[in-house]
């Protein structure tokens, strides 16, 4: 027995006008004209009775508490039935990962999410009962190559149709965040759509899916880290493993779509990634690359304490399409704490903003020996109108000047020293 406010107060069941559903016969029009006139004053004054008997609009606003008997009670139904509850029951995952290393770092966190509702991973396509491809769109041709792949695995999926476990195909990534409705409605050719920061609804979308619906859930959060997903490495070796530290970019460059894609940015609490890189060093890796649409942005804002009115460093001459940030851990504190960890362990940052690169980050690398003496530096064009009109915020002049600024507080016969050999460089792109 339970107390409701009910919509509506009855005080007593009413009868349905079974009226209404009765057949027509054909009949003498004579008598049938009597017998009908008879019939609806009988109706009409039954209608009235029950009409009497019923609540009255007082009643409608007071809205009253009426207790249900064990028959009358409403069960209370959860939003997927329990057929449908977010569990993998030991189905099998298979993915594909297109695009930059940040899709791969995605993907293991999405398996990681998954794994922890009982789905189990399948390199093995034709086993698969779901199927995820993370995606990029910083090319036409990257989209492209998505399209082309799930005609390919919509053919599948329609060879398995009958059987028992038909396969679902789901988009992860840039492309669904992109694209949207798109995906959903060309062709019917996916069943779940998960934008990057919407990996953890992944268990229920698919679950959505498993009953027959699309699922789609491509929300941009300001917030969302993955700071307590621990990424499940899935790399040929265990010698080397990438950490992500920050998602999004602030930049708003005119060709680009990562801010649209990946929404702002947004930076782990250091002490996730210390924990993380703790735990890589105890396993035995020896090299970490730490990850970031733009890592050197690095801006941790998650205690009070870091929270100080010091305005962020740029390197000299850089500008930025945004009011200065305020406070926050900066990328070379954390370069400085995650290079304690392991002596030992090689540490690399990919991929950097050159506008990020302060003098106490390169005396930084300078300093430390396990730190890589390698600076990828982006190099869009070497035309000042064009850089203008692409919204870099800096200018040629400027960008050499950085250059020089490495090649003085990372002499060459540092960079030219380091192990292997390869490393001693600039990467320009």
């Amino acid at each position: 027995m339970r107390n409701v406010k009910p919509f509506l107060c009855f005080s007593k069941r009413w009868t349905p006008l079974r009226w209404l559903n009765k057949p027509r016969y054909c009949s003498n029009p004579s008598t049938a004209a009597v017998s009908s006139g008879k019939n609806r004053k009988a109706l009409s004054d039954s209608f009235r009775s029950q009409i009497a008997s019923g609540p009255s609009f007082q009643d409608f606003i007071r809205g009253g508490s009426v207790n249900l008997s064990a028959d009358e009670h409403t069960e209370e139904r959860s939003y997927l039935s329990e057929e449908l509850q977010m569990v993998g029951n030991s189905r099998k995952v298979y993915f594909e990962t297109y695009g930059c290393q940040m899709n791969v770092n995605d993907t293991e966190i999405a398996w990681s999410i998954l794994m922890k509702k009982g789905y189990q991973r399948t390199a093995d396509l034709k086993q698969a009962d779901v199927v995820l491809l993370v995606t990029c769109s910083i090319r036409e041709k990257a989209e492209q190559t998505i399209w082309n792949r799930l005609q390919q695995l919509t053919a599948m999926k329609k060879k398995r149709l009958k059987s028992k476990s038909p396969m679902k195909i789901g988009i992860l990534g840039c492309m669904a965040e992109r694209l949207k409705m798109e995906l959903l409605e060309r062709e019917k050719l996916v069943d779940v759509l998960a934008g990057p920061d919407a990996y953890r609804d992944l268990p229920r979308l698919l679950a959505i899916a498993d009953g027959g619906q699309q699922a789609s859930n491509v929300l941009l959060s300001l917030e969302e880290t993955y700071a307590d997903v621990m990424p499940v490495q899935h790399g040929a070796q265990g010698y080397s493993a990438f950490v992500s530290i920050m998602r999004g970019c602030d930049n708003m460059c005119s060709y680009c779509i990562v801010p649209f894609t990946r929404g702002r940015e947004r930076s782990r609490p250091v002490r996730s990634i210390l924990e993380e890189v703790q735990m890589l060093s105890d396993q035995g890796v020896k090299e970490v690359t730490l990850l970031g649409q733009n890592v050197n942005s690095y801006r941790d804002t998650s205690e009070q304490q870091f929270c100080g009115p010091e305005l962020t460093k740029l390197s000299r001459g850089f500008d930025t399409v945004y009011r200065t940030k305020q406070g926050g851990l900066r990328f070379s504190d954390l370069l400085d704490q995650v290079s304690r960890i392991d002596p030992d362990m090689r540490i690399r940052f990919t991929s950097p903003h050159p506008k990020d690169f302060p003098d106490e980050v390169l005396q930084l690398i300078a300093e430390r020996q396990n730190i890589c003496k390698q600076i990828h530096l982006p190099a869009q064009s070497g035309s000042n109108q064009v850089l203008k009109a692409m919204r870099r915020g800096y200018t040629r002049e400027a960008y050499l000047d950085l250059v020089d600024n490495i090649k003085r507080i990372i002499p060459e016969r540092e960079r030219d020293a380091a192990a292997p050999a390869e490393e001693g460089c600039f990467i320009l792109g």
